[in-house]
């Protein structure tokens, strides 16, 4: 079976490198994002994806674009590719690339469609407080999550899971999951089911807006699923003293409310650090990164920043 895969972040080496166990599986090429310079110092670093393919002697194209690029059409055409498989690539593949392989192009999905088409998925899930979240496996169109799907997958989702927690569940069933839906297509065995486009959510692109914390307007519960959908990143934060403050730990106590001014920071005896938000509901603060400032446990932040003791966020 010969593939071409359109990746580029680490979620996608981790399954990418588990895919290559598989002996009727032929990884021919990996397409990646172009390399980008970051932090202050403007460093290059290569996307993990890049960084695989080149462990692995797989050829590698990192295009800047795919729409009208003859280079990337003829090199993916001269493969005889059975499947183009394209994960959180972040580009639109035109139509003339989907037409390549003899079985089409397959995507992998993080909702069960057509609930949370688009960007984040799984965040909008943490966020909605749900229960249980799916991993799709779909052909692909021109637009974005519509087509038809072919095989699905349940996750139970935790209290305590955050994103990265979700990813690593994904990470443990999926890679069986596309390889045997890969077999089915080629046997005749599945074919794809339309969406009710009808029922479609949508999840738009995160903005910095959506992780910056109000204690005022926000919930506790709401404040904490925030945390769960944008970790690792790209963090929950507040302002101290003019500054950015990563909320980069919480975590929730079931108990009654108290009676504390709303957004204080109130630290108890158990050398806990509570912030009470609009529901006058208690979220615990247990690590924190202060602007240009390392990781830091909240006691010994509050050694070094002893007004933050009473502070109003």
């Amino acid at each position: 079976m010969k593939i071409a895969f359109f990746w580029t972040w680490e979620f996608s080496r981790n399954i990418l490198k588990s895919l290559t166990l598989y002996q009727n599986i032929e990884v021919l090429l990996v397409v990646s994002q172009p390399d980008k310079p970051v932090w202050r110092n403007k460093e290059v670093i290569y996307t993990p994806i890049k960084q695989l393919a080149l462990e692995n002697k797989i050829d590698l194209l990192q295009p800047l674009k795919l729409k009208n690029n003859f280079e990337v059409f003829e090199k993916l055409k001269s493969l005889d590719l059975d499947f183009i498989i394209v994960v959180a690539y972040w580009k639109i593949i035109p139509k003339d690339i989907l037409k390549i392989p003899k079985h089409w192009c397959i995507n992998i999905h993080w909702s069960l469609l057509p609930k949370y088409r688009w960007a984040s998925p799984i965040q909008e899930c943490l966020k909605s407080w749900d229960k249980k979240t799916w991993l799709t496996i779909m052909y692909m169109s021109e637009w974005m999550d519509e087509w038809d799907l072919l095989s699905i997958k349940e996750i139970d989702v935790d209290i305590v899971d955050k994103t990265w927690d979700i990813f690593r569940k994904f990470e443990d069933v999926w890679p069986n999951l596309l390889v045997e839906t890969l077999n089915w297509i080629i046997d005749g065995k599945i074919k794809g089911t339309k969406q009710d486009c009808d029922c479609a959510t949508y999840c738009k692109k995160i903005e910095k807006e959506d992780w910056l914390i109000d204690f005022k307007n926000l919930s506790r519960n709401e404040i904490y699923n925030r945390f769960r959908a944008y970790y690792v990143w790209p963090w929950i934060y507040t302002y101290y003293n003019w500054k950015k403050l990563n909320l980069e730990e919480v975590s929730i106590l079931d108990d009654d409310k108290y009676d504390w001014q709303v957004w204080q920071v109130v630290k108890l005896q158990n050398k806990k650090v509570w912030v009470l938000a609009k529901d006058s509901k208690i979220l615990i603060v247990d690590k924190v990164k202060l602007e240009w400032k390392k990781s830091i446990d909240i006691l010994s932040f509050i050694n070094w920043n002893k007004d933050f003791l009473g502070a109003i966020l």
